[in-house]
């Protein structure tokens, strides 16, 4: 009896669980000058087993960045998709100190995370001005 529980249990969480995917396009900016090589990083946490698809891309010489990816047998609700950058754009030109790098993160709205393995809706994030201070802002350990 056990057996045909787990089974049916298998069957069930097999059709419900489905892939989902993020896109995201955007550009960075450093006190009015494209913020090159910038770093994104997609992430979507998981509160059990760690955080899925990890994929990292570097913004391109003119800041322009364009990252997606996905997600197979995610859970029954939206995935909770973050996106982090790392850069070395400070408020103040003559703070910048390498290798120290500033880093923040966007949640990715749940209306831009789409079904299946190839995004549909892209979330364009638009010009993100580097030197503003962000909430959660965080400077990483310069060792």
């Amino acid at each position: 009896m056990k057996t045909i529980i787990l089974i049916v249990l298998v069957i069930i969480w097999n059709t419900n669980a489905k892939e989902q995917s993020v896109r995201i396009k955007g550009r960075f900016t450093c006190h009015g000058l494209p913020a090159q090589y910038a770093e994104v990083q997609l992430v979507s946490k998981k509160i059990i087993g760690g955080d899925a698809f990890a994929r990292d891309v570097f913004s391109d010489p003119s800041g322009a960045f364009e990252i997606a990816g996905y997600i197979d047998w995610s859970k029954y609700s939206k995935i909770d998709v973050r996106l982090y950058i790392w850069h070395n754009c400070f408020e103040k030109p003559y703070e910048q100190s390498d290798p120290c790098k500033n880093w923040f993160e966007f949640k990715v709205p749940n209306i831009f995370i789409n079904d299946g393995t190839l995004a549909q809706k892209k979330w364009e994030l638009g010009e993100v001005k580097l030197e503003t201070p962000k909430y959660g802002k965080t400077l990483d350990a310069c060792d």
